[in-house]
């Protein structure tokens, strides 16, 4: 079965190939400078064994992995109802106290952090949809 206009199917998916690559360029940005904002404010407060256990702490005390525990910071102060309700931060009485525009750039992060997870699963259904029609119904 021929598809009826193959060029959309390839356009689309050079548009969220290349916004994927876009807004990960502008997360990895993101994330290093919130990094360096958040890792000595939070880090003596958080960066505990309460809420890591000892090999995370030694694990995510060095870079790269130290970003996965900034990103975990940024979740914690823009939801903090929600994420002290997992398992890391149950414990926890309450968020750090940190200045507005850090809780707005935490917002924003974790925005583009869910877009770009959607651009990812929107690309991976547009290609196996593609890939099951070409294969499945030829």
């Amino acid at each position: 079965m021929q598809l009826a206009n193959p060029d959309l199917i390839f356009y689309t998916a050079v548009y969220l190939v290349a916004s994927g690559f876009i807004l990960g360029f502008i997360l990895v940005i993101f994330l290093i400078i919130m990094h360096n904002i958040l890792y000595p404010r939070l880090d003596p407060i958080l960066f505990k064994e309460p809420w890591f256990n000892p090999a995370q702490l030694e694990m995510f005390s060095a870079w790269p992995l130290s970003l996965i525990k900034t990103v975990i910071y940024m979740f914690l102060i823009a939801y903090p109802n929600l994420i002290r309700k997992k398992k890391r931060f149950k414990n926890l009485k309450e968020v750090p106290p940190v200045e507005p525009n850090i809780k707005i750039a935490c917002k924003i992060y974790t925005t583009l952090h869910l877009m770009f997870v959607s651009i990812g699963v929107a690309f991976i259904l547009l290609i196996s949809g593609f890939y099951i029609i070409n294969t499945w119904f030829t």
